[in-house]
């Protein structure tokens, strides 16, 4: 100790209290990096037991390593039986109308549901259960969301936008015009044979940029949750340049695209970005990247005003194909 303290002093120049300071605290640092490193050696020996204290904790952790790890494992044990977890990836799955209330264990598993889910809905209706409109149906524990967003299309059931047009206010409204001798439009008896709903759902041909959600949701294999994604990912653009860009919507099926442009075409304009007005915050567009966007502005900062796109290609980060897709969306 004493001959470590007097290499301190002389290494440091320190009075030999301050040079005894040193040594205590390079001590003490040295001693908490080596506990950092033994405590994590010894839990990484120590066994750690995952205790599962029911069905429903065993199903959540199920569900869970599907979402994250669809490689890891082919298997799991659930009330003694083998369930193949991925069993909906090995098997083309085919979309038909079905209603919830009725389907077969089997005809879940052709529509791409997992077998343990296709059970629990079965386990569901055995005890009671009714599925009374689409809404219903998304909320099986462990249905994923974007399985129940391929399947709305095709659930035989009404909606919850379709419930609230029966609310009391609406009867009230009924038994008013029954008092007052006025005909009643809807009649119960015929709805099944003759709805005004079916006319409303056939689709006609319309202006993607200019639709809402009710146009996107005539088209077959388009239910409200795919109908917000297009439109959400429209206003990020700021329009579709080209039909052919919705298919670029995440999770959007190939046939359901295909199905989509039978009856979508593109009149309206897009927003363009002022390219030589904008700030670097200002100048924000799906397909640029940050340091792309970052180029674009330090190339104008330097070389002056962009007159066209002959000079948007001199930006060296600007690869063909992006330059080919962010030219709709910029004015110069």
């Amino acid at each position: 100790m004493k001959k470590l303290t007097t290499f301190v002093r002389n290494l440091l120049s320190v009075s030999p209290a301050e040079a005894k300071g040193a040594v205590i605290i390079f001590g003490i640092i040295l001693l908490l990096i080596f506990l950092m490193f033994g405590a994590d050696w010894f839990f990484a020996q120590k066994p750690q037991n995952l205790v599962i204290s029911s069905p429903k904790m065993l199903d959540s952790l199920t569900v869970s390593l599907d979402s994250r790890k669809p490689n890891y494992n082919n298997s799991y044990q659930y009330g003694g039986q083998k369930f193949d977890k991925f069993e909906s990836n090995k098997k083309a799955y085919k979309n038909f109308n079905f209603d919830p209330n009725t389907a077969s264990v089997e005809q879940f598993e052709a529509l791409g549901l997992p077998k343990f889910i296709a059970e629990r809905i079965e386990k569901y209706r055995s005890k009671g259960g009714k599925f009374r409109k689409k809404e219903d149906f998304a909320k099986i524990y462990g249905l994923l969301p974007d399985t129940y967003e391929r399947l709305e299309p095709y659930i035989n059931l009404p909606s919850a936008d379709d419930e609230s047009l029966r609310t009391p206010q609406a009867e009230a409204t009924n038994m008013e015009r029954v008092a007052s001798g006025s005909p009643i439009v809807d009649k119960p008896n015929e709805s099944k044979e003759v709805s005004p709903k079916v006319n409303l759902k056939q689709p006609t041909r319309f202006d993607l940029n200019a639709s809402d959600t009710t146009d996107f949701m005539k088209i077959k294999g388009i239910g409200s949750g795919y109908a917000k994604r297009i439109i959400k990912f429209r206003d990020m653009l700021g329009g579709f340049a080209s039909a052919e860009q919705v298919r670029e919507t995440y999770g959007l099926p190939p046939e359901t695209a295909d199905e989509l442009l039978k009856y979508a075409f593109v009149k309206s304009g897009v927003r363009k970005l002022k390219v030589n007005q904008l700030s670097l915050t200002d100048f924000r567009h799906p397909y640029l990247k940050y340091f792309q966007a970052k180029a674009i502005i330090a190339y104008r900062d330097q070389h002056g005003l962009f007159k066209s796109a002959e000079d948007l290609k001199q930006v060296k980060v600007l690869d063909e194909a992006t330059l080919l897709k962010i030219l709709p969306y910029i004015e110069f």
